[in-house]
């Protein structure tokens, strides 16, 4: 398989799985509903705003695959900072999220070594 095929390949099962990652989190988020973030003790305000970052990377990637693995990949990081402490730890849905965020930058990073060497 040549390196564009993959590259278009890792393009899209980014979006696939983002789309539908994406698509669970905001079920969740209506089903269980949205707490005050100002009430909630900072490791909890800090894994909103790593979700957010997460979610944003993942919709930015359609479009920007470098920046939007990127932003992604850093709010997994910062997503599991308070996660890893947690008496349950990491989860599939916490190694899920960084799929998208990996699978762009991969596609990104294939797609710039095609243009360099052809």
């Amino acid at each position: 398989m040549n390196r564009k095929l993959l590259a278009a390949a890792c393009r899209w099962m980014a979006r696939i799985v983002g789309a539908l990652l994406v698509v669970l989190i905001v079920c969740l988020a209506i089903g269980e509903g949205m707490p005050n973030l100002f009430a909630q003790p900072a490791t909890v305000q800090v894994g909103f705003l790593a979700l957010a970052m997460i979610i944003i990377g993942i919709l930015a990637g359609w479009r920007w695959e470098l920046a939007g693995g990127i932003l992604s990949l850093a709010g997994w990081c910062l997503f599991c900072v308070p996660i890893e402490n947690t008496r349950r730890g990491l989860n599939w849905l916490c190694w899920a999220l960084a799929v998208p965020g990996a699978l762009y930058l991969t596609s990104a990073l294939l797609r710039a070594h095609n243009e360099k060497h052809p």
